[in-house]
């Protein structure tokens, strides 16, 4: 299959599991060459997801603005403080910030450049506390103090699915998983008032192997990498 082909089937996808709701796809390009990337921009795609800030910044070189003015850059990875300034300006959005350390570094980067950045907060999904992201249960106590910062913007959550649960396509335990991460984005932005008519709510979960049991549960993101840029 071609990537239109594929990019076909994902939109089917969406009609059929996203009850109208509005989806972003984002193409994780971590893995794609470039004819690839110049390929599903021709099919369509407008945002592509890099992991790291580095190889963002090496790939946009070949799509300059000018040329491509629709295109937007996800950063999906995690982000090293010391690289925070480098995004200034670069993302549409930040999926991937899982401290208020964090949030304050990207704070203090856009205030002094004059610009703002939408983010998501991580949340670890998984019963291994070592994992990336935050703790659902740290959200009280750090929220209040992220969406008082200036130069950022809390959009919503982004999370991943366990990978054990994910590769063995454990259906119930992924609705269970998704469905959790929904219901708490829903008491965020009910808690903090996030959501606005012109700064929809926004949550970001469902990768290759699990974004159908995503688009069920509520996803406005899903990355696809491996599913859309496949060999």
């Amino acid at each position: 299959m071609s990537i239109a082909e594929r990019l076909y089937e994902i939109e089917k996808a969406i009609a059929s599991h996203a009850k109208g709701r509005s989806v972003k796809l984002v193409a994780v390009s971590k893995y794609a060459k470039l004819p690839q990337m110049q390929e599903a921009y021709q099919a369509g795609v407008r945002n592509f997801g890099e992991n790291r800030v580095q190889d963002a910044l090496v790939k946009m070189g070949s799509f300059p603005p000018e040329q491509y003015p629709d295109l937007r850059w996800h950063l999906i990875g995690s982000l090293q403080g010391n690289k925070v300034k480098k995004t200034v300006g670069k993302f549409a959005l930040i999926h991937s910030v899982d401290s208020l350390r964090l949030a304050e570094a990207i704070s203090h980067a856009n205030v002094a450049a004059q610009t703002c950045q939408d983010i998501l907060l991580q949340i670890n999904l998984s019963p291994d506390p070592t994992r990336n992201g935050l703790l659902p249960e740290e959200l009280a106590a750090i929220v209040p103090s992220i969406v008082n910062l200036p130069g950022v913007r809390l959009r919503g959550l982004m999370g991943l699915a366990p990978p054990e649960v994910s590769l063995e396509n454990d259906e119930p335990a992924l609705h269970r998983i998704f469905s959790g991460l929904r219901d708490l984005n829903v008491q965020l932005a009910r808690q903090f008032e996030l959501e606005r008519p012109d700064f929809p709510l926004l949550l970001s979960m469902g990768m290759s192997h699990d974004f159908v049991p995503a688009l069920d549960c509520g996803a406005t993101i899903i990355r696809l990498g491996n599913y859309l840029f496949k060999n």
